[in-house]
Order: structure tokens, then C-alpha cells, then sequence
């Protein structure tokens, strides 16, 4: 059993494409920077977050902090298919409908329009620049 210390877990994303993924995150979701680090090679490589150093930029999504990596040589997108890993991030979100409208006015790109589901009110999926599901969830 983690006895975790803090109530969260911070999401790290290796970023094909930083500049498209940092706008996405912070200009069209509306996600405030919290720090902007340089993560050194020696420290990259010596707990295996990383072949070489980094910068990491991370972004507040309520207690949560979402990290962005811009790396030299990024791997490349990841193919839309369904495939293991992180496949999607869920934001919880007062009003579905209205927040699918703002979003999708400002150019976030939507895979359906929101529906209802069993255990919400409603729920909608955008996709982010690297193929991570954007799920909203209305409770």
C-alpha cells in the first residue's frame, strides 16, 4: 500500500509537438502555468524519466498538475487506434454542454457532441494534439 503524502497525482505528457500541446493546454483549455523547470540529463537518465534532459513545463488543473515535457528528438504522435497507456484525462466540469460550445468556439477539436451516460448528466470526448482523449464529465 502508497501512503501518499498528497491527495493527487500528477500527470506527466511527452509531447510530439510542445508548442501545440502547450497552447492546447494552456490557451484552449484555459490551464494556468504553475513552473516551467529544466529537468537535467543526469537526473532524466538517473531515474529513467527520459534519454537526455528536459524541460517540463507543468499546468495547474485544479490540484492536479498536468506536465508537458518538450524534449530534443520527441518521439512521434501516437496513432489515433485504440492502444495500451494513458488513453484519456478526465476534467470535471459544471456545465457539459456550455463548456463543449466554448471549447469547440475556440478550435478544440471534438469527437462527438456531448451525451448523457448512466452515471452523469453528460460527457464529452476532444482529442489533444498527441491523440490523449479529453474527456468532460458532468456530474
Amino acid at each position: 500500500m502508497l501512503n501518499l503524502t498528497h491527495p493527487t497525482v500528477d500527470i506527466a505528457i511527452t509531447c510530439s509537438h510542445f508548442e501545440e500541446s502547450l497552447h492546447f493546454y494552456q490557451e484552449l483549455l484555459g490551464l494556468e502555468i504553475a513552473l516551467e523547470i529544466q529537468i537535467p540529463e543526469d537526473v532524466a537518465t538517473g531515474v529513467a524519466l527520459a534519454p537526455r534532459g528536459f524541460r517540463q513545463v507543468r499546468l495547474r488543473a485544479g490540484e492536479t498538475l498536468i506536465k508537458l515535457m518538450e524534449i530534443d528528438s520527441p518521439p512521434p504522435r501516437r496513432s489515433d487506434e485504440f492502444a495500451a497507456g494513458v488513453r484519456w484525462l478526465t476534467f470535471f466540469v459544471g456545465d457539459v454542454q456550455q463548456t463543449f460550445e466554448e471549447l469547440k468556439a475556440k478550435g478544440v477539436p471534438f469527437l462527438t457532441n456531448p451525451i448523457s451516460a448512466p452515471d452523469t448528466a453528460g460527457v464529452v470526448c476532444a482529442v489533444d494534439p498527441d491523440g490523449i482523449l479529453i474527456e468532460l464529465v458532468q456530474r
